[in-house]
């Protein structure tokens, strides 16, 4: 009886100690991918900036506001970003095409160029939007939409 009492404490604490293991794990998994210093949310703030960026590069070699993805293909973008246009094309990234922005990008800080439109962050209602001045920023997504309805008009 005193060695089946022993046993039973040794299995249970196994057990204890391997769930509380696999919690620890799934929490560090957790951590790992919805932190805003991961990795997957650095490559979509890395994109937001990439295709920003380039809407002023072609107005300072053109002279007029980019108006397709197309206008972009001129820039250094499909260089520094080979899946430049598959994300743009795929609604991944989603520029706001404005017509009316200066050519300071100081001057443009509450203005939405781009924002990230897919994925399962965006499907839990925050959004990464790069603003005029190239900052981005993780809001909810009603404040995009809100600056996104107050902008067009």
């Amino acid at each position: 009886m005193l060695f089946q009492d022993i046993a039973d404490m040794t299995r249970t604490r196994w057990t204890l100690f391997a769930a509380l293991g696999a919690v620890a794990f799934l929490v560090a998994i957790y951590w790992d991918y919805f932190s805003p210093s991961s990795i997957s949310h650095e490559a979509i703030r890395l994109h937001l900036r990439l295709t920003a960026s380039s809407i002023y590069e072609f107005h300072k070699a053109k002279g007029r506001w980019p108006k397709t993805a197309d206008d972009l293909a001129a820039t250094s973008l499909p260089q520094t970003s080979p899946y430049w246009r598959t994300l743009i094309d795929n609604g991944s990234v989603a520029v706001v095409w404005n017509n009316d922005l200066k050519p300071d990008s100081r001057d443009n800080a509450s203005v939405v160029l781009t924002y990230n439109n897919a994925g399962l962050f965006s499907k839990l209602g925050w959004v990464w939007v790069c603003w005029g001045d190239l900052r981005t920023e993780y809001v909810k997504e009603e404040v995009l939409r809100a600056k996104l309805t107050s902008q067009s008009r």
